[in-house]
C-alpha cells in the first residue's frame, strides 16, 4: 500500500448528451474565448481537463462521471446508433462512469445497441460500473463480456483505488424503461461491495460513484441518498454523485466522507483534492468546483468531432423533419423559464401541442419541460435549441425517440376532474407535477378541501375568447391533447386522487379506451399505419409557424397576455362565492362536518355558562 500520498478525483454527472454550450447554440464559440455568454461544451470540458491534470501530474488522477450521460438534446436521437457521448468520454480519458436512469430511456435493449455501436468506434470502452443493476437474461451477456462492471480496481502510483457504482431508489422510481432489468438494495449492494473491495481486493481507497442524489432540507442540513450512503456505510472513503443536478461548491462531509457533485450538462468540473494518510485513512486537502465557460477555449479536435456529429444528426435523425440541426427557427424577445411563476414557455409549448393534435384542450407538466430558452445576444433559436424543451421518451408503435402525442375524449365532468387532481397534486408531490395547458383557464380556491377547490373553467384563448365549460352536458364530449407521457398519469388519477376521482379517456365516439396505442395522433394519415406525431416534432412545428413581425424572416415570439397571462389562477378566499361555487360532495361534507362540530362547540360552552351562572 502506498500511504502519505495525495491524489485527485476530478469528476462530472449528468451530461445528459449536452455536447454544446449552454445558450444559444448560435453563439457557442468554444475555441475563442471572451466573446459569448454560454456556458458549459464538451470541448472546453476537454480542455480544462487537460490543463487539471497538468497541474496535478506528480500525482494520481482520476476522471469520473455520477451517470446520466445521456438524453436532452438532438445528439442523444443516435444514442443507440453512434453513442456519441461515451465515445467523447473515452476521447477525454475517463477512468469510469456509472449508469444513470436516462441511459435507460431507449429500454435496456437501447443500452446494449448503444454499447455495441460504441464498441464498433473504439478498440475499449470506458470502464462502466454499477454494483446494482440486475440486468434482464437479453442482457446478461454485458456482465458477463464484463462491459458492465459491478466493481473495478485501478492502480496508479502504488494506490489501488476501488470503484463500485449505485442506481438510487429516486432514479429507479423514474425508470420504467429498464423492465425487466432491476436493481437492488443500495445499502445492502454497498456493504457487500466495500467488503469486498477492502478485504478481497485489498483496495487502499473506496470511491462509490452514485446516480442518487442530494437533498437540502429546510433547516439547511443535507440529505437524500447519497447522504445516507455515507452514514450507513462504513469504509467509503468519497462519494461522486449524480442525479439530483446539485452544484456543490464544497464537499459535504458526513462520517468524514466527502461527497460531491458538479450541477448538470457540463457546466461544471469538480476536483476534489485528498490524500491517504499512513493510517489509511484519506483526508480532504481542498475541493473546487470550476465553472466550465467563455475563459476556457475548448479543443479543437472535439469541436471538429462535434460538428461531424451534428452533420450526422441532420442527416440521420431530421432528414424526415424537413429542418436541420443549426438551422435558425425562432426569435425570442427574452428568455423564458421554467420556473412556476413564469408562463410564458409553459404556456408556448402546451400551445404548440394543442396545435399539433387540434384538441380543445392541452397539457404538459414542468417536468418533461426540460430546458429554457434563453435569449443571448440577439435572441435566435436554433432547431437544437428547441427540440431541447420536450426531447425525451421514444415511440409506442414505433421505436424512434420522443414521446408521441396522443388524442383522447373526456366529458365535462371529467374535465373538471381533472383539472382538480393536476391542480393539487403538485404540491403533494413535487414541482415536476406542475401542470401548463392550452384551450382551458380557470380558477381554484387553496383554501377549499384538495379535490373541490375550481370555482371556474373556461374554455378558449385570450386571442379567441373564452366561454365556461358546462360540466353537466353529457352530451358533448371534450379533446384532449397531450404526449403519451403525460397522458400516461389520466389511467392513474384514480391514484392520484386516493380512490375519489376516476376518468376514462375516450375515442371521439365515446367508447373507453384501454391503452394509449389506440389514441396516438397519426402525423400522416395517407401512409398505412400511425405515424407518430412527435412531441419534439411539434414544438418545432408550432415555433416556426410563428407570425414574423420584424420582417427578417425569421418568427417571432410576442409576449403578449395570450402568452404571458397565467391559465391556472389559485386564489385565497373566504367568501362566499368563492367557497361554496361549483363545489362537490366533498365541501358540503366538510362544511357539515364543520357546522355539526361548531354546534357541539356552541352547546359546551353553553353548558359551562349556564353551571357557572
Amino acid at each position: 500500500m502506498a500511504a502519505g500520498q495525495p491524489f485527485t478525483i476530478l469528476h462530472t454527472n449528468d451530461w445528459q448528451s449536452r455536447l454544446l454550450g449552454f445558450g444559444p447554440n448560435t453563439e457557442y464559440t468554444p475555441e475563442t474565448i471572451n466573446d459569448d455568454d454560454t456556458i458549459g461544451g464538451v470541448a472546453r470540458l476537454s480542455a480544462y481537463i487537460d490543463q487539471l491534470r497538468d497541474q496535478n501530474k506528480e500525482q494520481p488522477v482520476l476522471l469520473l462521471d455520477g451517470g446520466d450521460i445521456s438524453q436532452g438534446t438532438l445528439f442523444h436521437t443516435l444514442y443507440r446508433e453512434q453513442a456519441f457521448e461515451l465515445r467523447l468520454m473515452k476521447m477525454l480519458g475517463y477512468d469510469a462512469l456509472t449508469l444513470g436512469n436516462h441511459e435507460f430511456d431507449f429500454r435496456t435493449d437501447g443500452l446494449s445497441r448503444m454499447l455495441a455501436s460504441a464498441s464498433r468506434y473504439m478498440d475499449e470502452l470506458p470502464p462502466i460500473i454499477t454494483s446494482n443493476l440486475e440486468l434482464a437474461p437479453a442482457q446478461k451477456h454485458l456482465e458477463e463480456q464484463g462491459v458492465i462492471q459491478r466493481w473495478k480496481i485501478i492502480e496508479k502510483n502504488g494506490i489501488r483505488f476501488g470503484l463500485f457504482g449505485l442506481i438510487g431508489k429516486g432514479a429507479d422510481e423514474v425508470t420504467p424503461s429498464a423492465k425487466p432489468s432491476t436493481f437492488s438494495d443500495q445499502i445492502k449492494t454497498a456493504r457487500r461491495m466495500v467488503k469486498l473491495l477492502r478485504e478481497e481486493q485489498k483496495a487502499d481507497v473506496v470511491i462509490l460513484m452514485s446516480h442518487s442524489g442530494v437533498v437540502k432540507n429546510d433547516d439547511g442540513s443535507w440529505g437524500g441518498e447519497e447522504v445516507e450512503y455515507a452514514r450507513q456505510v462504513t469504509g467509503i472513503d468519497a462519494i461522486v454523485g449524480g442525479h439530483s443536478h446539485t452544484a456543490l461548491f464544497e464537499p459535504i462531509m458526513v462520517n468524514g466522507v466527502p461527497i460531491v457533485q458538479a450541477g448538470s450538462e457540463i457546466r461544471y468540473l469538480g476536483e476534489l483534492s485528498l490524500t491517504l494518510n499512513e493510517n489509511r485513512k484519506v483526508t480532504v486537502n481542498s475541493y473546487t468546483l470550476h465553472a466550465i465557460d467563455d475563459q476556457t477555449a475548448g479543443n479543437k479536435a472535439v469541436s471538429a468531432k462535434i460538428d461531424r456529429f451534428k452533420d450526422l444528426v441532420s442527416r440521420e435523425a431530421l432528414a424526415d423533419s424537413g429542418y436541420s440541426f443549426d438551422q435558425t427557427l425562432v426569435k425570442t424577445p427574452a428568455t423564458l423559464s421554467r420556473a412556476l411563476d413564469d408562463q410564458a414557455l409553459g404556456n408556448l409549448v402546451a400551445d404548440g401541442i394543442r396545435q399539433a393534435t387540434d384538441s380543445d384542450i392541452a397539457m404538459t407538466s414542468n417536468g418533461v419541460l426540460r430546458d429554457d430558452i434563453i435569449m443571448g445576444g440577439n435572441g435566435y433559436q436554433a432547431v437544437a435549441d428547441i427540440f431541447r424543451l420536450q426531447p425525451l421518451g421514444m415511440g409506442i408503435v414505433d421505436d424512434k425517440p420522443g414521446y408521441p402525442l396522443l388524442k383522447v375524449w373526456l366529458t365535462g365532468r371529467e374535465v373538471r376532474d381533472l383539472l382538480e387532481v393536476l391542480s393539487f397534486a403538485w404540491t403533494a408531490k413535487s414541482e415536476d407535477y406542475y401542470p401548463r395547458f392550452s384551450g382551458v383557464r380557470f380558477t381554484y380556491n387553496t383554501l377549499r378541501p384538495p379535490l373541490d377547490r375550481i370555482i371556474n373553467i373556461e374554455l378558449g384563448s385570450y386571442d379567441t375568447g373564452f366561454a365556461p365549460l358546462n360540466i353537466n352536458d353529457n352530451s358533448r364530449l371534450y379533446s384532449l391533447g397531450t404526449s403519451s407521457y403525460v397522458g400516461s398519469f389520466a389511467w392513474v388519477i384514480e391514484e392520484l386522487s386516493y380512490g375519489l376521482i376516476t376518468i376514462v379517456p375516450k375515442d371521439e365516439q365515446g367508447n373507453p379506451l384501454a391503452d394509449l396505442s389506440k389514441a396516438l395522433v397519426d402525423r400522416n394519415p395517407d401512409i398505412e399505419g400511425v405515424q407518430e406525431y412527435k412531441n419534439w416534432q411539434a414544438q418545432l412545428d408550432f415555433f416556426a409557424r410563428l407570425p414574423d413581425t420584424d420582417g427578417d424572416g425569421i418568427a417571432d415570439i410576442t409576449l403578449n397576455k395570450q402568452t404571458t397571462a397565467p391559465r391556472m389562477i389559485a386564489i385565497a378566499s373566504l367568501s362566499p362565492v368563492a367557497m361554496l361555487r361549483n363545489a362537490t360532495g366533498i365541501i358540503w361534507t366538510v362544511t357539515g362536518f364543520l357546522f355539526i362540530l361548531l354546534a357541539i362547540m356552541l352547546r359546551g360552552i353553553y353548558r359551562i355558562y349556564r353551571r357557572m351562572s
